[in-house]
């Protein structure tokens, strides 16, 4: 009996500690379930100050220094950091006013308001918002590279210049015994005629005055130079000869310009940026534009006339001038030169070869009328209108000899302004004929 209880008792016990292990092993083998996840939330905006210690920063379209530039960022300005590039050398910060949503910017010249490791990546530049970055380290923001939307041309808001006579002309002179081009200043009225840059012609001047382009001739020296209007600080932008004719952007952070520099020697349109040395030509689009003479006219287009030999017509053409898009025929004539748009962005005024000579005329674009401002046996060209529209500035040789000129926008009451020391037709010597046009390849400007 007594053996009997304690084998009973001896298996309760072994059942016992039997079911106590399956337990213990039953908690030790069960995962724990996990901790419901929390999306990542941005804990900081991260901003960027620019710290250059002066020059405006380059906004690059991709995170490499072979990009090419969409915008500037001044020194000292605030902007947002959206993501940074694998090596995080390089931050994507968004734009406005232009061709581009969003940019590239070297971590060189910022301060960042936390450590660039904080950033998302950025495997594309992306053509839409970007989500809100997360902090984390590791996380990737990928986007697809797209086609920027078309922009539209840029609205300039200026006060209307005041009436009168006034500001200073910039016209090239060919001086017959050195046989070259030199760039001189006038003023407006016809006094202190004074000449500001050798070996130079076809000058630009920015809207403020403040600044003048011009094609460099010098052997050493070659291509489109800008430099401050008394010509001190010359910075050259271009260093080939056969880029001519520049002409400043609204804000003068760019000058067009027309080239032959390729083989073909066709004539195409580029563009090059006013701060910086290092002779990088820029395009619009893939192989450039075909055109000549640029104008950069205040609302951001660009006028520019097509030469088509094989119809025997010429044609005037605008474009927006950031991103070369939007290009519209303006205008098909027999002969067009120089052409020169108007403070109001409706009138053109133009030289044209008819009868022999050439003359002067303009061209309405809104009730598409031509205007003959000259009918003279002289040769009459190389057009300007004023700052506030009140006369157009020319060149003629009337009475043998060359003068600078001006006459109200309708060609009445024309007045010799100065007399020039030499021609504005030239050949400068020693350069090829390619290179030789003359005062085909000329041009004046009118500023304050």
């Amino acid at each position: 009996m007594r053996t009997r209880f304690t084998l009973i008792l001896l298996v309760s016990c072994l059942l016992t500690a039997w079911l106590a292990v399956g337990a213990w092993a039953q908690d030790a083998t069960t995962p724990t379930a996990p901790a419901t996840p929390t999306a990542p939330t941005r804990a900081v905006n991260v901003v960027a100050t620019v710290d250059t210690g002066g020059p405006r920063l380059r906004v690059r379209g991709e995170p490499t220094l072979a990009a090419p530039i969409v915008a500037r960022l001044t020194n000292g300005s605030v902007v947002e950091v959206l993501a940074s590039d694998a090596t995080r050398g390089w931050v994507l910060v968004p734009l406005t006013n232009a061709a581009t949503p969003y940019g590239w910017v070297s971590t060189t010249y910022l301060r960042l308001s936390a450590p660039v490791t904080m950033l998302p990546v950025a495997t594309a530049t992306p053509s839409a918002p970007l989500p809100p970055p997360s902090l984390t380290p590791t996380s990737t923001v990928t986007a697809t590279l797209e086609a920027a939307p078309t922009a539209t041309p840029v609205e300039i808001a200026v006060a209307p210049p005041p009436s009168g006579l006034y500001g200073k002309l910039a016209v090239p002179v060919f001086d017959e015994q050195r046989k070259t081009y030199d760039v001189w200043l006038v003023n407006a009225d016809g006094s202190e005629l004074r000449r500001v840059m050798e070996e130079a012609s076809s000058p630009a001047l920015s809207d403020d005055g403040a600044l003048l382009a011009y094609r460099r001739w010098k052997v050493d020296d070659r291509g489109i130079v800008v430099a401050n209007v008394d010509g001190s600080q010359p910075l050259r932008v271009t260093d080939k000869l056969e880029d001519v004719l520049p002409s400043f952007s609204p804000d003068h952070t760019k000058v067009a310009f027309s080239t032959y520099r390729w083989g073909d020697r066709k004539h195409r349109l580029y563009y090059a940026w006013t701060d910086e040395q290092n002779k990088i030509a820029w395009e619009w689009g893939n192989g450039g534009i075909f055109g000549e003479d640029p104008y950069w006219m205040s609302d951001g287009r660009i006028l520019f006339h097509v030469t088509r030999p094989e119809r025997g017509a010429e044609e005037l053409w605008s474009m927006d001038g950031r991103t070369g898009e939007n290009r519209t025929l303006l205008y098909i004539t027999a002969s067009i030169r120089a052409p020169a748009m108007a403070p109001n962005n409706r009138t053109v005024a133009y030289m044209a070869f008819a009868a022999g000579n050439w003359d002067l005329y303009t061209f309405d674009l809104v009730d598409r009328t031509v205007t003959r401002l000259t009918d003279d046996p002289a040769e009459d060209g190389l057009p300007v209108f004023s700052p506030n529209g009140e006369s157009i500035a020319f060149v003629s040789n009337r009475d043998g000899a060359w003068g600078l000129w001006r006459m109200a926008p309708d060609g009445s009451a024309p007045q010799l302004i100065t007399a020039l020391p030499g021609p504005v037709d030239g050949r400068v010597e020693f350069e090829p004929d390619y290179l030789n046009h003359g005062w085909l390849e000329e041009q004046i400007d009118w500023s304050w």
